[in-house]
């Protein structure tokens, strides 16, 4: 082989080699880069799914943290009845406007005084049944002469479905929808009473403009103005200072000023 034929393979060689190079240090460099990517944005990524994942788990979970209706055990199987304290009573049965079967006591005055006496709507706290609230029921029938109806949420005691926040505003529209579909009571001197988690239910129905011209009184017992401002001061955690309200599934329910006639 000539000193020719020697130039022009080396030359090539040369070029080979040279590509070669070039093509190692782009594929270096697309490494690198990947590599970065993953070290930063993928690691952000990771964090931000993190991140996600809790705040769907602290939403969806807040119903737990809020309604007990198992507590006391077997609350949702034995539901303890007026007759056990002398209370003349009906068991309803109502469906909801989105078909939720509920269960009530409607607790009420002999006959010759039931159409005149006043009605008293009674929405309980959030843990047990209706039947854990007959004493409380007794003294009503008997120094104040009312009929009771004891409203049993969604998901407590005998009643259908699993308790939130818009399913307890429904089911207590419908315990006075019902009361209207009545005519052996009084329509105009219904009173809402509501207790611990139940006033807030009792604030939001008569805050509606559709329902609060059918109720007489509105009483409220050991409420709070909203679950975040409850939680606020149950718990010493700081950083629920800081979760911005969309964040709670359960607002139940921010007091809403109302025009009292």
């Amino acid at each position: 082989m000539g000193s020719c034929g020697y130039l022009k393979i080396s030359c090539v060689l040369g070029i080979i080699v040279r590509i070669a190079l070039k093509l190692w240090a782009y594929s270096g460099i697309v490494l690198v880069i990947c590599f970065l990517l993953y070290y930063f944005y993928g690691g952000y990524f990771a964090f931000g799914l993190l991140v996600f994942a809790l705040i769907g788990i602290f939403y969806h979970a807040q119903d737990n943290f809020l309604y007990y209706p198992d507590l006391p055990t077997h609350s949702r199987v034995y539901v303890p009845v007026p007759t056990i304290y002398g209370l003349p009573y009906e068991n309803v049965n109502i469906v909801t406007p989105d078909g939720i079967t509920l269960h009530m006591f409607f607790i009420h005055q002999p006959k010759d005084k039931q159409h005149k006496s006043p009605t008293i709507v009674f929405l309980h706290g959030n843990a047990g049944n209706i039947g854990h609230r007959l004493q409380n029921c007794v003294g009503f029938y008997h120094n104040l002469s009312c009929n009771i109806l004891l409203v049993e949420y969604r998901g407590f005691g005998l009643s259908q479905g699993s308790p939130s926040e818009e399913g307890l505003y429904i089911d207590a529209k419908a315990s006075i929808d019902y009361l209207y579909g009545r005519n052996d009571i009084n329509h105009s001197e219904i009173i809402v009473f509501g207790r611990s988690l139940g006033g807030a239910v009792a604030v939001d129905l008569a805050s509606r403009v559709d329902y609060a011209d059918k109720l007489w009184c509105l009483i409220v017992e050991n409420t709070f103005t909203s679950i975040p401002d409850m939680a606020r001061v149950l718990l010493s955690w700081r950083f629920i200072n800081y979760i911005p309200l969309f964040l709670y599934k359960n607002k139940a329910c921010q007091m809403r000023w109302c025009l009292l006639l």
